[in-house]
C-alpha cells in the first residue's frame, strides 16, 4: 500500500503553471509529464492514498489491487511501453508477463473454461480450439480490431493522420459488431467476457472502445509484482523530483472563474490555489458541480449531471490455499450487471 505520512503546507499566494485536481493515473501522468517539461505543477488529491484505481490494500499480509489487475501493451516497442518509458516508469516498474492465456472466461451453466491468449495467432487458435466451426468469425473479429486500432493515429503514437484513414464508426456498438462476426451466442459472450475492464455495457459501449482496450491485452499482458500502487509511487516521486508539488487530504470544493478564465481552486480548508491552467482528473459531473462560472449554462450542467452512469459492480477478493505447498494465491472475482452475451 502506498501513502504518505505527512501533508506539507502550501505557500500562500504562490501561483502555479498548472493545477490538477485528482491523482488517478491520468492526473499523475499529466503532472509528471508537465513537471518533466519544467512547468510548475500542483496536484491535489482528496484521499489519503494517491493513485485512484492504482491503490492497493492488504489483509493478513496479502496485497489486493483495487483496479489494476493486469496491463496490456508493455512489450518493448508497443504503445504503452513507449508511454511508460517516456514517463520514467519502465526502469523502476516491477512487472511479469502473464501466462499465454491471460484471461479465462466462465459462462453460466457451462463447465468449460474459455481462454483469451496473447498474440493474435495464439488468440485465434485458442478460440478455434473451443469453437472449431467459428474460425471465419474469429478471424473477422480480430481483423476488425486491427482495422479500428490502425485508424487512431495517437493510439499508435503518430501525429500524422495521413498514414491511415481515421476511424468513422463511432456509433457502432460493440455488441452489434461482435454479432456481425459470429452468430454463436456463447462465442459472443467469450469475446466480450472481460468487458468489466472498461465498464462495458451491451447497449452503449462503442466497438472502438472495446477494440482499443482488448488489442493491448492481445498484444501482450502483464501483471504488477506487488500491486499496481507502485505506478503511483513512482510517478509521485518523479513529480516531486522534477519540482512539482503533490498533496493528499486536499479536497477541491470550488473551481473559480473570473472574467472568462479559471483563476483558482478552493480547497475544503478554504485555501486558494492559483494557476494559469487547470486540469480535472475527476468525474465530469463532479467537475461541473464545483465549477462556479457564468459561462456554463444551467441547462448544460443539468444535462451532463443527468447522463446515465456506467454499469455498477462490486468485487470479492479471495485468497486460496494452493496444495500441497499451501502457498496462498489471491484472486479477485467481479460481479456486475449489464454484461454482454449470456
Amino acid at each position: 500500500m502506498f501513502s504518505t505520512n505527512f501533508a506539507p503546507s502550501m505557500t500562500t499566494g504562490k501561483k502555479y503553471d498548472v493545477v490538477i485536481t485528482g491523482s488517478g493515473l491520468g492526473g499523475l501522468l499529466c503532472a509528471n509529464l508537465l513537471a518533466m517539461r519544467g512547468m510548475k505543477v500542483c496536484l491535489l488529491e482528496k484521499n489519503k492514498q494517491f493513485g485512484g484505481n492504482l491503490q492497493t490494500f492488504s489483509r493478513d499480509k496479502q496485497i489486493f489491487d483495487t483496479g489494476v489487475h493486469y496491463i496490456g501493451g508493455l512489450e518493448k516497442g508497443q504503445t504503452l511501453y513507449q508511454v511508460f518509458k517516456y514517463a520514467g516508469l519502465m526502469e523502476q516498474l516491477k512487472i511479469e508477463q502473464m501466462d499465454e492465456r491471460f484471461d479465462k472466461i466462465l459462462i453460466e451453466n457451462d463447465d468449460q473454461v474459455y481462454g483469451q491468449a496473447q498474440g493474435y495467432t495464439s488468440f485465434q487458435n485458442n478460440l478455434v480450439g473451443a469453437f472449431p466451426d467459428e474460425r471465419e468469425g474469429i478471424v473477422a473479429y480480430c481483423n476488425k480490431i486491427k482495422e479500428v486500432c490502425s485508424s487512431f493515429p495517437l493510439y499508435n503514437l503518430t501525429l500524422n493522420p495521413s498514414t491511415a484513414e481515421l476511424y468513422k464508426g463511432n456509433n457502432e456498438s460493440a455488441a452489434l459488431v461482435i454479432a456481425s462476426c459470429t452468430q454463436n451466442k456463447k462465442l459472443q459472450a467469450v469475446l466480450a467476457g472481460n468487458n468489466l475492464l472498461y465498464a462495458g455495457d451491451i447497449n452503449t459501449t462503442p466497438f472502438h472502445v472495446h477494440a482499443l482496450i482488448v488489442n493491448s491485452y492481445i498484444e501482450s499482458s502483464w501483471k504488477c509484482i506487488g500491486g499496481g500502487s507502485q505506478i503511483a509511487k513512482i510517478l509521485v516521486a518523479s513529480i516531486r523530483k522534477n519540482g512539482g508539488e503533490i498533496f493528499r487530504n486536499r479536497a477541491v470544493t470550488s473551481i473559480k472563474e473570473e472574467e472568462g478564465k479559471i483563476t483558482h481552486v478552493v480547497t475544503e480548508d478554504g485555501e486558494q490555489i492559483k494557476g494559469s491552467y487547470f486540469i480535472s482528473n475527476i468525474h465530469p459531473a463532479a467537475t461541473l458541480a464545483i465549477t462556479e462560472s457564468a459561462l456554463l449554462k444551467g441547462l448544460y450542467k443539468k444535462r451532463i449531471v443527468g447522463l446515465n452512469q456506467s454499469v455498477s459492480s462490486f468485487s470479492i477478493h479471495i485468497v486460496l490455499e494452493k496444495r500441497p505447498s499451501l502457498m496462498k494465491t489471491a484472486i479477485t472475482i467481479f460481479i456486475k450487471r449489464g454484461r454482454f452475451g449470456n
